[in-house]
């Protein structure tokens, strides 16, 4: 069953959707914490809708640990972040997410997805300013720590360093600047996705739920575009 967060009412919430298919750039927000089941959905996304262009916040430090030649671990991309408190006296304002509204000011696509929203600064810029509606996915802490320590065994994975973590300093870091408004964020969602059984065909049903009710067809043949 799809879930739509208290925090907005019902006539708020029409008015959101019915603004939303009226802009000019439709912009899909993603926020989540850790594990939580981003990742799957943008997989599922991209294989089965088209014409919407991806927008990663994180693919900035991501970038700037490739030009260093630092490896791809958390806690390398956690301290990258810190670059925006540099820049921000210079810029007034986050350097990562200015980049990915001035993409969108430049592009213009019909369709944006942007994640993943960390920040209050982010939440105002994509969803309240841009009229973005805000997917939060949410999955119980002991369930996305189970997640986070097999995939820290994938090979190649960017998170390799997670794989000798406590539960304890799984749910510390959580608390730290980059990463303590999800919670606050995902309570703000125009729809909550309940991500708390690794069955990935019933969480993507909600996906394909959220996507109705937005009014946008999946791709032709795909698998599960029938209604329910």
């Amino acid at each position: 069953m799809l879930e739509r967060t208290f925090m907005i009412a019902k006539k708020k919430f029409k008015k959101a959707i019915s603004q939303w298919r009226r802009a000019r750039v439709r912009v899909i927000v993603l926020a989540g914490q850790g594990k939580a089941g981003k990742d799957v959905f943008l997989s599922y996304f991209r294989r089965n809708y088209s014409n919407f262009r991806h927008y990663r916040i994180a693919e900035t430090p991501i970038k700037i640990a490739e030009i260093l030649e630092l490896p791809r671990e958390r806690r390398v991309l956690q301290a990258l972040f810190h670059v925006n408190d540099l820049l921000y006296p210079i810029l007034g304002e986050s350097a990562y997410k200015r980049r990915i509204a001035r993409l969108i000011d430049k592009e213009k696509p019909h369709f944006a997805l942007v994640e993943a929203v960390r920040t209050k600064e982010e939440y105002e810029e994509f969803v309240v300013k841009r009229g973005g509606i805000l997917v939060g996915v949410r999955a119980p802490a002991q369930l996305r720590y189970e997640r986070a320590l097999r995939d820290a065994e994938k090979r190649g994975s960017e998170k390799r360093d997670e794989k000798h973590l406590s539960f304890r300093e799984f749910l510390k870091r959580e608390t730290l600047p980059i990463e303590r408004d999800i919670d606050w964020i995902v309570g703000r969602a125009h729809f909550i996705l309940t991500n708390d059984l690794d069955d990935y065909p019933a969480f993507y049903k909600k996906i394909d739920a959220v996507m109705r009710e937005l009014g946008i067809s999946k791709k032709r043949g795909r698998i599960g575009a029938r209604r329910n």
